[in-house]
């Protein structure tokens, strides 16, 4: 019986020992961990029990050496990565915000243009809202607006 549940520990443990855990940074500039990074966000593979040696190499080739910085003919070329990195973040999390700004004025639109407004249910038949879940919902989708596409940080 021992040997069962030691059995079962290597298993559970050996699949744990293989994930993968990203770090990045969201909309709203919070970092965020996940197995997945969204779509069109630069994501780090983090240093911990799923990062094998090989994989965070080939993420993070800047890790090799981090106590003891490039030695180049300038010695500002450190600053200058770091300038660019957060400059390609500031991108990134910019085109995220763009996104999601696009999308909070699609969806307040519909609810305007809308004559009969559902949504789906869990077994795919169409509920339709009333007068007071719409207007609900519309004022959701213009806080939704007003806090993505109106925020300046």
């Amino acid at each position: 019986m021992k040997r069962v549940l030691l059995l079962a520990a290597l298993i559970a443990w050996s699949g744990m020992a293989g994930a993968v855990v990203y770090k990045w940074l969201d909309a709203q500039g919070k970092v965020q961990y996940g197995d997945r990074p969204p779509n069109g966000v630069h994501a780090e593979v983090v240093e911990g029990l799923g990062a094998h040696a090989s994989s965070s190499a080939q993420a993070r080739p800047s890790d090799a050496a981090p106590a003891a910085p490039r030695m180049t003919a300038n010695q500002n070329q450190p600053k200058v990565d770091d300038a660019a990195a957060k400059k390609a973040m500031d991108e990134d999390v910019a085109q995220t915000r763009d996104k999601q700004c696009t999308e909070a004025r699609e969806r307040y639109r519909k609810l305007i243009e809308g004559r009969r407004i559902y949504k789906t249910g869990d077994n795919g038949e169409r509920q339709y809202l009333s007068s007071e879940e719409i207007d609900s919902q519309r004022l959701d989708a213009k806080r939704d607006i007003d806090s993505t596409c109106n925020s300046s940080t």
